[in-house]
């Protein structure tokens, strides 16, 4: 059991996001344990048009993920509900999605969902069920500092499954309604208790990272979502010049070499930029591709607003080692230079702020 579960007060409502999964099925039934008032709640947000493709891709996006969610709420003994949150999902989600690809961007559906879906929408129906605070399988941690009279968002126990990096939009007035009960766990943990309490997903694979892609072709479910995205266009050097034809700036992401096709002179050949207006991809040396100095907007601050320069960790992108750096807050903006030249950092990403284990802040590149 987590320290925060431990220090319950009284007996509170919880609703949790159950997923169909391992995790969020474990994390419903140690709440259940811990002598919480849960009540389960699944969101209906993709529904794919080939329901056969979906219930085989096993995903928290499918109908399997409603099946699986109903047999572990009846297994655990706690109330369930479905909601249908597919128009709000496909507006927050899934156009932003299309959208950023358009826009030459590489998004993170991920941080929208957790932003506006499942601690946006969700919390709000939550509370009106009357709960108090809402629970999901994310493996982080949440931890009041009593001296500063604050709630610090902290890296889960298990860092290879830590999703800090996709809550860093989480501000106070949210996360003291919010409880993390994966906290403490690792991931090989949770499968042998999912196994001993006979749940019925403990042996489900671990679903894919784009939830509503079930066979993560991205490139397919960007034809299909808006079939003029691939428009081919020039491969161009440093100097202007013509290296090639792409196909379409949505096939190509900062830091590619591999699928582009170039030889002659002046390669080997990696994405440097992506020019949306002109429709051109930039191609230079991998030299190019690092940057000490790196730029975001729509900055939140996970703990205290920043107005001064101060000293952090930054991570470019989820799988990136956080890196010592400078942050020049500005507002809504922020400038961040890094000790040394970070590779790729691509415009669309989260740029995350941390302080040992705990999260500052961040904001989406520039």
């Amino acid at each position: 059991m987590t320290k925060e579960m431990g220090n319950k007060m009284e007996k509170k409502k919880v609703v949790v996001g159950m997923s169909g999964g391992v995790d969020s099925s474990v994390a419903a039934y140690l709440l259940k344990e811990a002598g919480y008032d849960v009540t389960g709640v699944t969101m209906q947000i993709w529904q794919d048009e080939d329901e056969e493709r979906q219930q085989e891709s096993g995903g928290c996006c499918g109908l399997s993920a409603v099946d699986d969610a109903r047999r572990v709420a009846a297994s655990i003994g706690i109330p369930y509900y479905v909601m249908n949150f597919k128009a709000e999902f496909k507006e927050k989600v899934i156009d932003y999605f299309v959208d950023e690809y358009l826009k030459g961007r590489t998004p993170n559906p991920c941080i929208a969902c957790n932003r506006f879906i499942k601690f946006g929408l969700l919390w709000d129906q939550a509370q009106q069920f009357g709960a108090d605070l809402l629970a999901t399988g994310h493996y982080a941690r949440i931890v009041y500092d009593n001296e500063r009279k604050i709630y610090t968002l902290r890296r889960g126990k298990d860092e290879r499954k830590d999703q800090s990096y996709v809550l860093y939009q989480l501000t106070q007035d949210l996360l003291k309604h919010i409880i993390f009960p994966m906290a403490d766990l690792e991931k090989t943990k949770t499968r042998e208790l999912a196994k001993e309490w006979g749940l019925p997903v403990f042996n489900k694979p671990e679903s894919q990272d784009i939830c509503f892609i079930p066979d993560n072709d991205y490139k397919g479910f960007l034809k299909k979502e808006a079939p003029y995205i691939f428009k081919t266009g020039r491969f161009t050097d440093g100097q202007g010049r013509t290296v090639g034809t792409h196909k379409g700036i949505a096939a190509y992401t900062i830091g590619q070499r591999r699928g582009l096709n170039l030889g002659g002179p002046g390669g080997p050949y990696y994405v440097v930029s992506l020019d949306e207006k002109n429709n051109e991809v930039r191609v230079g040396s991998e030299r190019e591709l690092f940057s000490a100095e790196i730029k975001a907007h729509d900055v939140t601050w996970t703990e205290t607003v920043r107005e001064e320069p101060f000293k952090a960790y930054g991570k470019i992108r989820y799988a990136a080692q956080a890196a010592p750096c400078t942050v020049y807050p500005a507002g809504n903006e922020m400038k961040v230079v890094f000790d040394k030249p970070q590779r790729a950092a691509t415009a669309g990403q989260a740029l995350v702020l941390y302080e040992d284990d705990r999260v500052l802040g961040g904001g989406t590149i520039t």
